[in-house]
Parts: C-alpha cells; sequence; structure tokens
C-alpha cells in the first residue's frame, strides 16, 4: 500500500469503529501474498498484509486494485469484485489521497 498524504477534502474524518477495508490482488501467485488491510478503528490509519475480514472487500486484479486506490478509475467499473459495505468503500476514496 502506498503511503497516505492526507485527507482530501474537509468533513467528516474516515477514522471510526468498524471502519476496515480488505484489497485482494486476484491476478498474483499465492507467495505474493497480495492482500491488504486498511483499518481505520483507531487513531491513525494503519494497513497491514493480512486477509483478515472487513467491513468492505475489494478483488480484482493488481494494475485495477491500484487504480482505484489511486483514485484513477471508479469503483463501479465493473473490474472490481465488492463486498460489504460500499458506502464505507466510497468515502474513504473520497477523502484520502495517496502520492
Amino acid at each position: 500500500m502506498p503511503g497516505v498524504a492526507g485527507p482530501r477534502r474537509s468533513g467528516r474524518h474516515p477514522l471510526g469503529p468498524g471502519r476496515t477495508l480488505h484489497f485482494h490482488a486476484t491476478d498474483t501467485p499465492p507467495e505474493a501474498a497480495a492482500d491488504w488491510l486498511v483499518d481505520l478503528t483507531g487513531t491513525t490509519l494503519a494497513w497491514r498484509r493480512t486477509q483478515e475480514p472487513a467491513a468492505v472487500s475489494v478483488r480484482a486484479p493488481l494494475t485495477d486494485l491500484l487504480l482505484l486506490i489511486y483514485g484513477r478509475a471508479p469503483s463501479d467499473n465493473g473490474a472490481y469484485d465488492i463486498t460489504g459495505d460500499t458506502e464505507l468503500l466510497e468515502f474513504w476514496l473520497s477523502r484520502v489521497l495517496f502520492g
């Protein structure tokens, strides 16, 4: 996962109880361990490589995941298998800037 540069917009903060996002790259070998959990439940954003359950999960080829996370592709373009809290995903994507 890239480092977080800062919030994109003012308003409600993305941190809060139950706010976890899981990203899984579907086109990588198992030894790549291409699973990431973004944890927004603490006082700061944290991420780790893991296959833990999350409030929302996104599965796609690695390049598509990066395009989504960097804000270069919309989540509704058909490239993503999204399960769970899609509102959380959209909220997080609209407020987090990676760079």
